[in-house]
């Protein structure tokens, strides 16, 4: 059982497992926190030399833990563990975000990196000082190090979303990416065109404008020639359409598209299937697996969403079939099973596209059309 949570990746935090936040006020105390939720068994040596500026100020650090002890007083002793001359939390009983983070990445499945970045919610202790010269130094190295490993994470998922055509997800990535990196070019130019096969050359081109500011304060250079090269396309995109796009209403261009909807919860098919006829599609609502295979036979469908979590057979198998009749309609697949495991699983399997539950309307219908986008390029170019 967790006892307590330990928060070091974006604000400093500590709850126990009821809930409550736990109030230090001592900075020494709370620097102790943070280094032993980063150091698995450190000495009283090295916390004197680091907290202390003595590796024989062994009599203050033992006074530290005291300290320690007595903002720790309402969990049960066994939270932190004091051997001979070392002194550790208890890994069994307490949690640390940044510790999960690192052994997330040591295991960099694609699973591990979808889980990682949902970590990584800001850098290692942002914003906390101590004035302690010798931890604030020893923690911007780790804060340092730390940074160098999301960007590789956000980079190895980015491509991956973009490779897979899920655009959305991929924008989303890459602008967390530049809030760890910012003066990464190649990633606001990624950004820029992802914007831009979204239908939102406006959004792109602030972009752009972002991307100039950056390099110029940071490196004090222009962008380069590729970045220049998207800067025009997104200006050609601008004048065949410069309103910001409607993503509510899609219109048909050639002919009417079917979309299969394939969910059991009655609530939600009359939501989606509202949502979907309000954007101007033709829908065929079924509520199983199985009524979905027999409609996908009778039938050819430009787009099928599908709910993972289906009577008869689940959504993934359903799927998992149609890959073994060679049937390509593009499967958004929707759930509101929590866990990255069922959206990594979605995108390994070639699904189009992923959303969680509850489905909002806007969303839904600016990733369908992005999906038909793709698809039929996709036709052309076969």
């Amino acid at each position: 059982m967790v006892l307590m949570s330990i928060r070091l990746l974006g604000d400093v935090s500590a709850v126990d497992y009821r809930g409550n936040a736990l109030s230090i006020g001592n900075r020494r105390t709370q620097a102790l926190i943070v280094y032993l939720a980063l150091k698995s068994r450190p000495t009283f040596s090295e916390i004197g030399r680091l907290l202390f500026d003595d590796p024989n100020a062994v009599v203050e650090v033992r006074e530290l833990v005291r300290d320690l002890r007595y903002a720790l007083r309402f969990l049960p002793p066994e939270v932190l563990k004091e051997e001979n001359d070392h002194v550790r939390f208890n890994r069994d009983v307490v949690d640390v975000d940044a510790q999960s983070f690192n052994d997330l990445i040591a295991a960099p499945s694609l699973n591990s990196i979808r889980k990682a970045s949902e970590l990584y919610r800001g850098d290692l202790c942002a914003g906390f000082v101590t004035h302690i010269h010798a931890f604030d130094a020893w923690i911007a190295e780790r804060r340092l190090s730390c940074q160098r490993a999301a960007a590789a994470i956000f980079g190895n998922l980015l491509t991956t979303l973009i490779r897979a055509g899920w655009w959305e997800e991929a924008v989303d990535v890459a602008g967390r990416l530049l809030s760890v990196d910012p003066a990464q070019e190649v990633v606001h130019r990624t950004l820029m065109r992802l914007q831009l096969e979204q239908g939102r050359p406006d959004a792109a081109l602030r972009r752009y404008q972002e991307c100039v500011e950056v390099l110029r304060r940071e490196h004090n250079r222009e962008p380069d020639a590729e970045t220049e090269r998207v800067r025009r396309e997104i200006e050609r995109a601008l004048d065949q359409n410069p309103a910001p796009r409607d993503v509510s209403r899609t219109p048909r261009t050639n002919g009417p598209v079917l979309i299969l909807l394939v969910e059991d919860d009655l609530v939600s098919t009359a939501l989606m299937e509202g949502y979907l006829t309000d954007g101007g599609y033709d829908v065929v609502a079924v509520s199983d697996g199985g009524a979905a295979l027999i409609e996908l036979g009778r039938r050819g469908f430009d787009m099928l969403i599908l709910d993972i979590n289906l009577p008869t057979l689940s959504g993934t198998k359903v799927f998992e079939i149609m890959t073994q009749k060679l049937i390509d309609t593009p499967a958004l697949f929707v759930t509101g099973m929590p866990g990255t495991e069922v959206e990594t699983q979605s995108l390994e399997m070639g699904a189009a596209g992923f959303l969680r539950k509850p489905v909002q309307k806007d969303v839904l219908l600016q990733k369908i059309r992005g999906i038909l986008q793709r698809s039929r390029r996709d036709s052309i170019s076969r």
